[in-house]
C-alpha cells in the first residue's frame, strides 16, 4: 500500500515566497498566493500556520544548486530550511529549483499573463514547477524504477 501525503512546496526568493500545494493523492498541485520573506523565523511561523490550516504534511523547499554546491541565496535558504525544521514537526526536503523560474516565465507567457504582472506569479509558478518535479520523482522511487 501507498501512503501520499499532502505537501507544501516554497520557492524562497529575498523578497517573496512562492507557495503551492498538492492535493493528499499527490495527483494535483495549485499554486498559493506569494508570502512576503521576512525573514527564516517569521516564514517558518507563517508556514507552520499553513500547514496546519491546509492538512499539510510534509514540506519541500527549492534550493538552487550548482556544482559547487549550493547557488545564490544559499546563505538564506539555509537558515530558513534550519527554522523550518526547528519549528515544523513535519519532515522539511530539498528540491533542486534549477531552471524553475525560466520555465515558470515561458508558462506565463504561453497563458498570456501580460509581462507587468510576471514579478508577482513568477515565484508560485515556480513552486507549483518543483512541487511537480519532486513528485514525479518520489513517483519513480515507488515504482523503483529511479534513473538516477
Amino acid at each position: 500500500m501507498l501512503l501520499c501525503v499532502r505537501w507544501l512546496c516554497l520557492d524562497i526568493g529575498a523578497e517573496r515566497v512562492g507557495m503551492a500545494v498538492s492535493d493528499p493523492g499527490e495527483v494535483a498541485v495549485t499554486r498559493l498566493p506569494p508570502l512576503a520573506f521576512r525573514g527564516p523565523t517569521a516564514l517558518a511561523e507563517r508556514v507552520a500556520e499553513l500547514c496546519r490550516d491546509r492538512g499539510v504534511e510534509a514540506v519541500v523547499v527549492g534550493v538552487p544548486r550548482t556544482s559547487s554546491g549550493v547557488g545564490r541565496g544559499g546563505t538564506r535558504i539555509t537558515a530558513t530550511l534550519e527554522a523550518l525544521r526547528a519549528r515544523l514537526q513535519i519532515p522539511v526536503v530539498e528540491e533542486d529549483e534549477a531552471g524553475s523560474t525560466r520555465e515558470a516565465e515561458r508558462r506565463l507567457a504561453a497563458e498570456g499573463v501580460p509581462r507587468g504582472r510576471w514579478p508577482r506569479q513568477v515565484d508560485g509558478v515556480a513552486a507549483e514547477i518543483i512541487l511537480q518535479r519532486h513528485l514525479a520523482g518520489q513517483a519513480r522511487l515507488t515504482r523503483g524504477s529511479d534513473p538516477r
